[in-house]
């Protein structure tokens, strides 16, 4: 028999989430860390704005290019040349590429298949 007390207060309160094994705790329907593609695409900017002072010129120039060609309201088909050409130029770079590399994988993800 349990002891727990459980006061709950507020919109969305869940009372006592109990976790065993591995994931996140989701609760009240909504997914965990799932971005809109609008916030992905931002988070990937961000990402290879900052990117930018670890390439040479020729790179840096690849790498505007390819986030030129983004744009907010493309489909998947449509970014997937841009966001291989990023992801292939973050990789190239080793450990400083890898939020590039995430934010792509993000932004793909908050996309479906």
């Amino acid at each position: 028999m349990s002891s727990d007390q459980i006061h709950q207060y507020g919109a969305g309160s869940i009372g006592k989430a109990s976790h065993t094994g591995s994931g996140d705790i989701v609760a009240g329907g909504k997914t965990v860390g799932a971005a809109t593609p609008a916030t992905a695409l931002d988070d990937l900017l961000a990402a290879v704005e900052g990117l930018r002072s670890h390439l040479d010129d020729t790179r840096r120039a690849e790498l505007d290019a390819a986030a030129a060609d983004l744009s907010p309201g493309a489909t998947r088909a449509e970014l997937e040349g841009p966001l291989t050409r990023i992801a292939g130029i973050a990789a190239l770079v080793g450990a400083v590429g890898g939020p590039v590399v995430a934010a792509v994988q993000a932004l793909l993800a908050s996309l479906g298949a």
